[in-house]
């Protein structure tokens, strides 16, 4: 069977032949605009290099430079904020300018990919890993000479019991990490504003970045506006009531207006905006029946539509109900959850079921995934977040599911939570075939971050999955792939047309996974060096990126498909990958047997 011809294979059992919905591309094209908003998520070069260039040093930074050099390995100690991972970063790229450093989830599929890898530096999250993880994890980075700096605190450092210094950081003055961002993101005026010290009083560096973050945001919205001096007082007014979440205007408003239906406008205009008038309203209805709100008078009980906006302070434009105060939407949602702790279930409730409402927009589902998304991370609600998005692709609703999963798999406080749930699922048989596709886009966000993580969950739906589900893990790392991690792609997939090392998998199970490495090894072949030989040439062996293999691979590029430069399949065995100028000699594992 020939490379052109594998898509024509199927096989039957765990619903094998089902036809699932995919995630679209504007869905996709939300969570890349998220994901380059918040660098910090998948920490690329640009993110470590601003953080070095902004780093404030804690006041025993030393003593963690010290255990860097001495062991390679350090557990850093201290409250989220306190800047234990910008500390870190700091530390390593002392110690080894440039060197390349990447979040790492010590699961035991992945350890391996330390050994490869070589000397890099690793930020592991001891609230995600397993005792056995962190160790095995140290060990593969000492054989290598990698380092390992563990984020946690002293209570998971004993649980843990790994064979590392424990350092409890003292951070920094918060004030001083607010100046000196502002300083070198180009905002030296503000680096001089009196107010910062009594907002940052007791506060964390976490807390300076934060109120960085809103003086960049809310002073470049002013200067679009084309702003004046005489706004600088107001920019100021506003960057204060955001960075205190709009608190006290908050409680203010919830006591004057105290019938629930207007505060259900409230919290649908906060998780909907910008949307119309009827979106509002009909939200809120269906957030009073949840509640089981009885308005007397029905419909006539409701504040009238024509003040909505001066009801909710929200802005009177064409776009309907939106707020142009900075944060001021999340501001209203966190309040309520933090206010009224008994409508937690029903609030994230609501806004699952606004989702699976039939009259409900594309665009209105992709902004209700994005609120209940951020809102349950904030609070630490990784179930939730699975069972949202489960509903929503067992309802054929990719998008949201897509959505609610990708901003939340990266995120410090759930993130652990939700690709557990997904590497749970992409091993179940019988799994709804939307979610599986949906899981499998899922991956390519995921895998910015954890490469090798997302590789084991595309693994095992390629395993599980039929081709349908096969072409979406291979479109998912393809993609991978190609925005910078084509070696670890490349080494994943040539081992999944090999013997598996830790599964027992059937002769079925063991085609599927081999067809979609091979397929995504093919499309990758694609890829031209600039030489008219493909880049993974180089990532195979060194045989085959000589000078002979390169103009035998040329030669068959010219042949117009007579010769195909790559392909090869061995049904119910396994994959062979051709490629011209290698030997017929087996690889060791996991590279699969190369044949001329």
């Amino acid at each position: 069977m020939t490379a052109q011809s594998f898509a024509d294979f199927h096989v039957s059992g765990d619903g094998q032949n089902f036809v699932g919905s995919t995630v679209g591309g504007d869905a996709v094209l939300n969570v890349h605009n998220f994901l380059r908003g918040r660098p910090a998520l998948i920490l690329p070069a640009s993110d470590i290099a601003e953080r070095v260039d902004c780093h404030v040093p804690a006041r025993n930074h030393d003593l963690v430079i010290k255990s860097l050099e001495r062991d390679h390995t350090v557990m850093l100690g201290g409250p989220p904020g306190s800047g234990r991972e910008t500390g870190a970063i700091a530390a390593l790229r002392y110690l080894v300018p440039g060197m390349r450093i990447r979040r790492f989830s010590a699961d035991y599929e992945d350890v391996e990919e330390v050994r490869a890898e070589g000397r890099c530096g690793y930020l592991v999250r001891a609230a995600d890993e397993s005792p056995e993880g962190v160790r095995a994890c140290l060990d593969a980075a000492r054989e290598v000479g990698a380092y390992v700096a563990v984020i946690g605190d002293e209570t998971q450092w004993r649980r843990l019991a790994p064979p590392m210094e424990f350092i409890e950081l003292r951070p920094p003055d918060a004030v001083e990490v607010f100046r000196r961002r502002m300083v070198v993101r180009g905002f030296p005026a503000w680096a001089r504003w009196d107010a910062a010290r009594s907002l940052l009083a007791d506060a964390r560096p976490g807390d300076a970045r934060r109120l960085a973050g809103i003086v960049e945001e809310v002073a470049a919205r002013a200067e679009g506006r084309g702003g004046t001096d005489a706004d600088v007082e107001a920019v100021r007014a506003e960057v204060t009531r955001s960075y205190r979440g709009w608190r006290e205007h908050l409680r203010t408003w919830f006591a004057r207006n105290e019938p629930p239906q207007n505060r259900a406008l409230l919290l649908s205009a906060a998780a909907l905006e910008p949307t119309s008038v009827e979106n509002v309203y009909k939200a809120a209805v269906a957030l009073a029946r949840r509640l089981k709100v009885d308005v007397n008078g029905a419909g006539l009980a409701w504040f009238p539509a024509t003040g909505l906006n001066e009801l909710l302070e929200a802005a009177d434009e064409d776009e309907g109900v939106v707020f142009r105060r900075h944060g001021f939407g999340p501001s209203v949602l966190r309040h309520a959850w933090i206010d009224y702790p008994v409508m937690r279930p029903d609030l994230l409730g609501w806004l699952t079921g606004l989702v699976l409402e039939s009259g409900t927009s594309p665009e209105t589902r992709t902004r209700i995934a994005e609120t209940l998304g951020d809102l349950a991370a904030e609070h630490g609600h990784a179930q939730q977040i699975l069972d949202a998005a489960k509903a929503w692709a067992e309802a054929d609703l990719p998008d949201p599911a897509y959505v609610v999963l990708s901003r939340t798999c990266l995120h410090a406080r759930v993130g652990g939570g939700v690709r557990r749930g997904l590497y749970e699922w992409s091993k179940r048989g019988g799994l709804d075939q939307t979610l599986k596709l949906t899981v499998a886009r899922v991956c390519e966000p995921l895998g910015q971050a954890y490469p090798s993580i997302a590789l084991t969950r595309l693994k095992h739906l390629a395993t599980r999955g039929n081709p349908q589900v096969r072409a979406e893990v291979a479109k998912a790392a393809v993609e991978l792939a190609r925005a910078g991690h084509r070696g670890e792609v490349v080494g994943a997939v040539l081992g999944w047309c090999g013997p598996s090392a830790h599964e027992s998998l059937s002769e079925v199970a063991q085609d599927r996974r081999a067809r979609a490495g091979a397929s995504v090894f093919l499309a990758l072949a694609a890829d031209d060096a600039g030489d008219g030989t493909p880049i993974v040439l180089d990532l195979v062996n060194a045989r085959a990126a000589s000078p002979r293999g390169k103009r035998r691979w040329r030669a068959c590029r010219r042949s117009g498909g007579r010769g195909p430069p790559c392909s090869g399949w061995t049904p119910r065995s396994r994959t062979r990958i051709c490629v011209p100028g290698s030997s017929g000699r087996s690889s060791p594992p996991p590279v699969p047997r190369r044949t001329r």
